[in-house]
Parts: C-alpha cells; structure tokens; sequence
C-alpha cells in the first residue's frame, strides 16, 4: 500500500469521525455533516482505486478467502438469531401448567382487553427506598404482562412520584407505598389490589362508554340505599354500584306509577309493605317491554310482588332455611347466616364460582318451581347443601324436612302477553346485599354479577380470583413401610457401597 493511499484513508477515517462528533454536539443534521460525508466517501474510494492492484491480490488469496467465507457465515448467524429474537418478541406462546390456570386470565378479562379500540395506560406510583415497593412493582409488571398478551393497547408506566410530582398531583398521589391507575380515554379508575380480580374490575368501570341507571323501589319498607351503618341497610350496595360507574336512583312509584324509560334495572329490596294494584301493573308493563328486576323478598311477605314473581313459575315457601352442623352432642342447627354453596355451572351469573366457596344468606326462604308459562326459562341459582333444614318460623322447636333448598333464580323469556324478553333474578333474602353481609365470601361477586347480567353487559361480570390448587399425597402404614424399606434405606447403602467400591478399586490399580 503506497503513501498516497494511506492519507486518502487517513483523510476517510478524518472526515466520517467528523460527521458523528458534530452531529453528537449540535444534536442535529446541518449542511456541514453532508460535506464531511462526501468527502470521507471521496478518499475512500480514491485511496482504494490508487491501491486496487494490492486489493485485487488480497481477496484472491486462499487465507482471505476462507475468512470471508467465514466472516458470511458469522454475519448470516447473527441476522437468523436477531431474526428468530425479533419474531419471537412480536409474536409468542406461553402455557399454563398450573391445575388451576393461576397463570392465565378469565375469558372475560381477555374478552374485555382484546376489546380495546385505544391505549389503556396502567400507571404504578412508587417512591424509591419505600419497603416493599421492589416486590409489589414485580407483581404489578407480571400481572400487566398477561393483559398485554392479549392487547397490544395495554401500556405500562412506572412513575416516581418525586421525580414527576405534577403527574402525581394530577393523579392524587401523595403516597409512596405503590398506588395504580387505570386510564382510558381520559378516564381513570384507582386499583386497590394487585390481581386480576381488581384489575378486570377496574377494567370494567373505564371502557363501559355509558352509565348505567338502577332504581331501587321506596315507600314499601324496603331496606334503604341511604343507610351506610346499620347491618340491614343497602349503603354500603349502593357505594359498590357507584363504584362500578352504575347510576343508583330511588322510585317512589305510589307518586307516580310509571317504571323510567332510562330505568336499566329495577330492585325490590325486602319490601314489607303492600304494594298498590297500580304499582303492580307498571312493574308487570316494564317487565312487558323487556325490562329486567332484581326482587329480593323475605319470608312472611306480603308485599304482592310474590304474585306478580309467581306468573313466570317462581313460587315463595315462605319458610326459614337453616344449616345443619354436627357438634359433640350430635347434629344441631345453626341459627346463623346459612351457607349455600351450590351453583349453576351453566348460567353465565354463578359458573365461575370455584368449589368450596359459598354465599350466605339471614333468615333466607326457598323458592319453589310453579307453573312456568311458555316462552319462560326458569334457572336455579344458588342452593344450600342436601342436609338444610326448613322450619315455619325462627322459633326451632322441632326438626324440619331436610335438602337442599334454592335461594336464588333467574326467569327470562317473554312475559305473558309481552313484547320483548324480559330478565327477572329472584332471591328468598334481602339481607345478603345488605351492609352486613355484602362483603363476605362470594355475596360481592353474586350481586355485581346479577347487575350486569340484568344490565345486558354480560361481558362485564365480575370474575372470582384463582386460588393454586395443591396435590395431596397420603401415604399408609403399607406404602409408607414399602417406600422406607424400598426407596429410603437401600438407596444411600448403595450410593454408599458404590463409592467405596470406586475407591478400592482406584487405589488399587
């Protein structure tokens, strides 16, 4: 290679380092890059045109050939490896191994995301140094990972609240314990708890594009949506509803008997009271055109809506349903709040609720089958265990028949005479949505589901968390005799006796 050649390659080198350190410190593309380009392009091409005799002669040589041939293929590997790396971040398959699909989402939460027509941004406050943020932001990360499988819309965003205080004030952070929001559409839900339980709930409050309308019936001794403290009130159902973006309105139907043409869904919450034949007929006409009622009636009413219930074969027994227990003294009654732990594993309401798990009911009565009329589907719900027990009043003085006995029903179809179908969730207990007993077990997951079914968003039913199912082994006295002589003992004798015996011959060689 002559002396020419090396400054043109010199000069090359210059000029192309040139173009990098200048558009490093103007930070952009200026006229001047191009002419530092052009020429670095210039020497270089001039440097090997001066020394194409050397070059020729290189890249005919054997050794070089080899290298180049070698060179081919290291570039051809690494192009397949970024590649299969690209495709296999764009497009990907996980699998759930798990007996009870911990790892995987519910169909409506993957219904729900897959759904999205926009960015939905999860926002995770924290603050650096606060204990126990590191666990919770890997948590939230896993979690949001299984929605972004089915959506590329789900975006995640972790936001230190010191280092972005006005996004935090504008989210009403203050804390640093690890707080998240969901936002969509310039609308915003808090997310209490890391699971997919909360998050889908979450979920469900920001894509429902319209509110919708729930009346509660007055002036009949229902239990009241304004009472926040007392065990039988409906407060704490009525914050729940609003929770979940549901607008809650009371109808006094005695001022006026008409049902709202907004009235999404219609409650009768326990009524005691009688209601006027006028009252009657404008819940029959909203049922008529298709409206939907959640009535929930104790025992020894006589209200009259168990006349009206009773057109679509839903009948009242008007008696008291207890638990069976077993105690040292033999079997006994438990006068409590009664376990019903059976469901439909058809119906779209109850099917995923998980064995073992239950809802409880005060002083509930059973609902009987009538006489269902054609084009009416009447679906059993919520039942108790075989061994309950009825009895006419509260006062257990004797036994009473023993099975098991229906709490909740759906009816839907078309009313008699009607036009359009109707949905009806009946209940033999107020007391379940009232403040008490609300919250415990599955009673939240029950009432939140019949809302939305009764609101024609079955898509937005609320799901039960998956709980890790565990395998169990029980050894007896046999097996566990026949795996300690089998497996325990002679299993270390022989490792042991082959050890020595590796040894001895070893040494002996």
């Amino acid at each position: 290679m002559n002396r020419l050649s090396k400054l043109a390659f010199l000069f090359s080198g210059i000029s192309f380092v040139s173009v990098v350190v200048v558009r490093f410190l103007i930070g952009a593309w200026v006229p001047f890059c191009w002419l530092s380009l052009g020429l670095g392009l210039f020497f270089l091409i001039f440097g090997i045109y001066k020394d194409r005799s050397f070059f020729k002669e290189f890249l005919t040589m054997k050794t070089t050939k080899e290298g180049m041939s070698m060179g081919v293929l290291i570039l051809l590997m690494i192009g397949v490896l970024i590649a299969v790396n690209f495709l296999g971040i764009r497009h990907y398959k996980t699998w759930d191994l798990s007996l009870a699909g911990a790892n995987t989402l519910s169909e409506q939460s993957m219904k729900l995301t897959k759904g999205l027509q926009s960015d939905l941004t999860a926002n995770f406050f924290y603050k650096k140094g606060v204990e126990g943020n590191e666990e919770n932001r890997r948590m939230f990360r896993e979690l949001i990972k299984k929605y972004q499988d089915q959506s590329p819309y789900v975006k995640l965003n972790f936001v230190e609240v010191n280092e972005q205080p006005d996004l935090a004030k504008e989210f009403g952070v203050d804390k640093g314990s690890g707080v998240a929001f969901l936002e969509y559409k310039g609308r915003k839900n808090r997310i209490e708890k890391i699971d997919e339980q909360e998050f889908t709930s979450a979920l469900v409050k920001i894509t429902r594009e319209k509110n919708k309308t729930i009346y509660f019936t007055i002036g009949h001794g229902e239990k009241s949506i304004q009472e926040k403290k007392e065990a039988l009130g409906l407060g704490s159902l009525r914050l729940m509803l609003e929770a979940n973006r549901y607008t809650v309105k009371e109808l006094a139907l005695s001022e006026n008997p008409v049902v709202p043409a907004d009235a999404d869904v219609l409650v009768i919450a326990g009524p005691t009271q009688a209601f006027q034949d006028s009252e009657l007929n404008a819940i029959e006409s909203y049922l008529k055109i298709g409206g939907n009622l959640f009535a929930a009636v104790e025992p020894e009413s006589k209200s009259g809506i168990e006349r009206l219930i009773s057109k679509v074969g839903i009948e009242f027994a008007n008696n008291y349903i207890l638990n069976v227990v077993s105690t040292v003294m033999g079997k006994g009654v438990n006068q409590g709040p009664t376990m019903a732990p059976i469901f439909s594993n058809e119906n779209q309401i109850t099917k995923s609720f998980g064995r073992g798990e239950y809802t409880l009911f005060r002083s509930a009565q059973a609902l009987l089958k009538g006489e269902v009329p054609d084009g009416v589907i009447v679906q059993e719900l919520v039942k108790t265990t075989p061994d309950a027990m009825a009895f006419p009043s509260l006062k257990v003085q004797a036994d009473g028949p023993i099975g098991s006995y229906v709490f909740v029903e759906e009816a839907k179809g078309k009313w008699p005479e009607g036009e359009k179908d109707f949905t009806a969730i009946v209940a033999g207990d107020v007391d379940f949505i009232g403040n008490q007993l609300l919250y415990q077990n599955l009673n939240r997951d029950l009432v939140l589901n019949s809302v939305a079914a009764l609101a024609k968003e079955e898509d937005l039913i609320s799901i039960t968390a998956k709980e890790p199912l565990a395998t169990q082994m029980t050894l007896t006295d046999t097996k566990f005799a026949l795996f300690l002589f089998v497996f325990i003992i002679p299993l270390p004798l022989l490792l042991l006796g082959t050890s020595v015996g590796l040894y001895l011959r070893r040494r002996n060689a």
